[in-house]
């Protein structure tokens, strides 16, 4: 849910555990808020024929805790360990595990007890579940070229972007990020909201948002290492760098290093802070 687009009754703010006071400035509520009326007994309403004003101000009207480096990420931090339960996991793992102090959350776990809310695991078979869990991808990771250290890579697309980022082949750095992709049950292979489509030019490959129905977005890791589409196999251009579905022939430049295994971070130990 938007921030600063909804309406909410005074009394069942005020049980609900009003906002977090542990968080700064802004960032993060609007999960929480949201999070805590549907595991909380609650449900969320859009109004489609609603109209809000939203008054931006030049300076701000509050002052806030100028110690804290990284508000937005305190308060994700604080967000997650309260509701995400062990889920949480797997957004320490998307910072890199680049955590900071996010204070006490004694309060807020209390509250939660308190008000005999659901686990995050129901939130996500009932309230949403068509989201994509990391936890049950079938295999994990980046996708090395069998013929050398070349592994798939592109940026995640910027939200709001239409256009297809084109997918293609640079120096594998086991850094993640551009280049760490899932393959879920639906044989999709994906990151995020994205996935690999195959409605490109020059038979290239490009990173498009999951639609959910296969298509032009079904890829599969098959036995042989060889990443297929519609009878197609995934191909390695090193001198171009990049790939093109081309057909299958069993050479090594369309075979694929892609570890079978789900994506399964490690938790995170707070005691050391």
């Amino acid at each position: 849910m938007a921030g600063g687009l909804f309406a909410i009754s005074r009394e069942y703010f005020n049980h609900l555990g009003k906002y977090d006071s542990g968080m700064e400035i802004w960032g993060g509520e609007n999960l929480e808020l949201s999070f805590k009326v549907w595991m909380c007994g609650g449900s969320l309403e859009t109004v489609v024929c609603s109209l809000v004003g939203h008054i931006f101000r030049s300076r701000s009207p509050y002052k806030w805790n100028i110690n804290v480096k990284d508000p937005l990420k305190r308060n994700l931090l604080r967000l997650a360990d309260v509701w995400l339960d062990d889920y949480k996991r797997f957004y320490h793992a998307r910072i890199g595990f680049n955590t900071i102090d996010f204070g006490d959350v004694s309060e807020r776990k209390a509250l939660r007890e308190k008000l005999k809310c659901h686990s995050f695991d129901w939130y996500l078979t009932n309230v949403y579940p068509e989201l994509f869990v990391p936890s049950k991808a079938l295999a994990s990771g980046d996708i090395e070229s069998a013929v050398g250290p070349h592994c798939l890579d592109s940026p995640t697309p910027r939200t709001g972007d239409k256009k297809q980022t084109i997918i293609k082949i640079w120096p594998c750095h086991k850094q993640g990020g551009n280049q760490f992709w899932l393959l879920s049950p639906n044989n999709e292979i994906r990151r995020d909201d994205f996935c690999f489509d195959s409605g490109m030019k020059n038979n290239t490959v490009g990173l498009y948002r999951c639609h959910g129905v296969q298509g032009n977005q079904k890829f599969t890791y098959d036995e042989d290492n060889t990443i297929r589409h519609e009878g197609q196999c995934l191909e390695i251009n090193i001198e171009k760098s990049s790939v093109q579905l081309a057909s299958c022939t069993g050479s090594l430049k369309q075979q694929w290093k892609f570890n079978r295994k789900p994506y399964m971070p490690t938790a995170v130990d707070f005691n050391r802070f």
